[in-house]
């Protein structure tokens, strides 16, 4: 049980963003079996064009020489991957979409936030993990610290309970703990029928550890070889799953899909986390179902896990 994605797709323009999350998938690769499919992907965005231009030859086969070169380098530093590119033309994010399955990881690199949140929130990377039919890793451009585990965002859900076992196979693949972590807090006043004493807060507490009991129940059950540790925090999702002790190697979440209206942008868990990476996040999409969830736990009322 538990078998990673046999294919990564990594977008690639040859900016520093997108060498940055190649790079992130070839030390990925270098941990996986041998044979592992990695597609470098560059989509020439005939989208953002001036009206009455077209992509001309020299361009095309340009990109296309950059992107084979880039997968040369990459199929020369591991040999035991199956590695390829492939050039496509068309809107960056319609085009990549296209490559998301459940057996899929799809990689994207991400700017630096340097500029107001409402157009960060709308990056590649943010509404492709929204849109897409399998796991999204977007990996920003600098990482901070020493980081040697891997967390994973949980409430109960279904959902998160697959992104859990997703994450424990990236962790046995690493070969570092997973960490799960349930984020919550306790219903604003206005929100709630009366105020929440001491007591009621105790009573709410019980029922969140509840939740972390039940799905590291579920991930050793899957997982018995993998050292696994779990948690309930009381905080801000995005911020406490970022700065867990030990701070992460990596990051994951669910996000569950909405209609084809709603689901141009992430739930809010998994948005603020896009907008305040400092480490690699992988977003799953709760249409990966290669984990069968048997004894689903039960859902408390919580600020975290999958959105």
């Amino acid at each position: 049980m538990g078998a990673m994605t046999r294919r990564t797709v990594v977008a690639w323009n040859d900016s520093v963003e997108s060498r940055t999350a190649l790079a992130w998938a070839a030390d990925r690769a270098g941990h996986a079996p041998a044979g592992q499919e990695v597609v470098l992907v560059r989509v020439l965005d005939e989208v953002s064009l001036i009206p009455g231009t077209t992509i001309g030859p020299e361009d095309f086969d340009a990109a296309r020489r950059n992107v084979d070169d880039a997968a040369r380098l990459m199929a020369r530093e591991r040999p035991d991957a199956r590695v390829s590119s492939q050039i496509v033309i068309g809107d960056v994010l319609n085009a990549l979409r296209r490559y998301t399955d459940p057996e899929t990881l799809v990689v994207v690199g991400t700017q630096a936030r340097t500029y107001p949140h409402f157009r960060f929130a709308w990056s590649i990377g943010a509404r492709l993990a929204a849109t897409a039919l399998g796991p999204v890793a977007i990996v920003p451009r600098h990482v901070t610290g020493d980081r040697s585990t891997v967390v994973a965002g949980i409430d109960g859900s279904a959902t998160s309970t697959r992104a859990a076992l997703f994450a424990a196979a990236e962790a046995r693949l690493r070969g570092v703990p997973l960490h799960l972590l349930h984020v919550w807090l306790e219903p604003p006043v206005w929100q709630a029928d009366y105020a929440y004493d001491d007591d009621s807060l105790t009573i709410l507490s019980r029922d969140h550890e509840t939740i972390v009991r039940d799905t590291a129940r579920v991930v050793e059950r899957n997982f018995p070889d993998l050292a696994v540790t779990a948690e309930t925090v009381r905080g801000p999702t995005a911020r406490t799953l970022l700065d867990a002790s030990p701070l992460p190697e990596l990051v994951v979440v669910g996000c569950r899909s909405r209609s084809a209206m709603n689901r141009l942008v992430l739930g809010s868990a998994s948005h603020e986390l896009v907008l305040n990476l400092d480490v690699p996040v992988i977003v799953v999409s709760d249409r990966v179902h290669d984990f069968p969830v048997e004894n689903e736990p039960a859902t408390a009322q919580t600020a975290g896990g999958p959105s």
